[in-house]
């Protein structure tokens, strides 16, 4: 994995390890069980629950691990049921910061509203937002799998009858390498696109993504000729932001071939107040000269019509 994308991900790995592995610890203390406080893990310092060899794994690998939470069985009043609630504390917790980034990008999506200077900082935060929604997704969905040393294979023993949970982390490598490599296979691909497109439907999409792609749809479409559909493409980009500069460049193009010079000119001439190119001027001065054309044509046709002389 790239050192950019990798660092990009850490932070949500970061997070979401940590939250993870409190939220374990904190249900266990909850429910009787004060082995793990002991230990120090109750805490959100993510120093205490991230494992160095998982953590270094985001840099190589497409996902990483912390350091599991031990508890007692024998402090809980209701082994069976508490230690339930301990094992999905973990991926619930995960589940929690996706809606909550879902919620925040509600916010960051509108990053074309506040000015050319808080857009570029706005269009960063919903970008990692994204990225560790799906980080925690990913956390989530594989936790949830009957394999240990996972959360799943303690889950779903609690809940059918006749399966036997795993408990402690022996030979926690050996399954940890089985992981990857069912990852790196594509065997758990229909399990992580689930959750992929369950957390991306509910994530919106920024101003500014929206508007590069009704830009580019349009584009399309003044190629083809289509000028109806490529005007309602760039009116779109120019609603999602109104500085997209490129966006009212090819409107004006539209415009033009249309023979609707004013808005031409309107257009081309906010697209010069955002970005000042030989190429909106090239454009300018063809509207120019086509609305000087025009108007020339209808000077003319107006000298041509013989004067009506005052009724006898």
């Amino acid at each position: 994995m790239r050192l950019e994308k990798a660092m990009f991900l850490l932070p949500g790995l970061v997070i979401g390890l940590s939250l993870h592995e409190f939220a374990h610890a904190w249900s266990a203390r909850l429910l009787g069980d004060n082995f793990s406080r002991r230990q120090g893990r109750v805490s959100l310092n993510p120093f205490r629950h991230l494992s160095i060899l998982g953590t270094l794994a985001i840099f190589l690998l497409p996902i990483g691990w912390g350091k599991p939470v031990q508890v007692n069985l024998y402090n809980f009043r209701n082994p069976k049921r508490d230690y339930l609630i301990t094992s999905l504390a973990g991926p619930l917790a995960n589940i929690i910061v996706v809606l909550c980034c879902i919620g925040l990008a509600q916010i960051t999506r509108n990053d074309c509203r506040y000015g050319a200077g808080a857009q570029a900082y706005l269009t960063s935060a919903h970008s990692m937002l994204i990225a560790i929604a799906l980080i925690n997704t990913v956390l989530a969905a594989i936790n949830l799998l009957p394999i240990p040393p996972l959360d799943g294979s303690k889950i779903w023993p609690c809940l059918i009858p006749g399966l036997k949970p795993s408990f402690g982390s022996k030979g926690i490598m050996i399954f940890i390498i089985a992981i990857m490599l069912l990852m790196h296979n594509g065997a758990l691909d229909p399990v992580l696109r689930v959750a992929f497109n369950s957390t991306s439907y509910y994530m919106p999409y920024p101003d500014s993504a929206l508007c590069e792609a009704y830009d580019d749809l349009g584009a399309k479409s003044l190629d083809n000729g289509d000028l109806n559909q490529a005007n309602v493409l760039f009116s779109a980009a120019v609603d999602h932001n109104p500085r997209a500069h490129r966006s009212l460049r090819n409107r004006a193009e539209v415009y033009l071939i249309a023979g609707r010079l004013q808005l031409a000119r309107t257009d081309i001439e906010a697209a010069l107040a955002f970005r000042e190119t030989p190429e909106y001027r090239q454009l300018q001065q063809k509207i120019a000269e086509a609305i000087r054309l025009r108007d020339a044509s209808i000077i003319r046709q107006a000298a041509s019509q013989p004067a009506s002389g005052p009724a006898e």
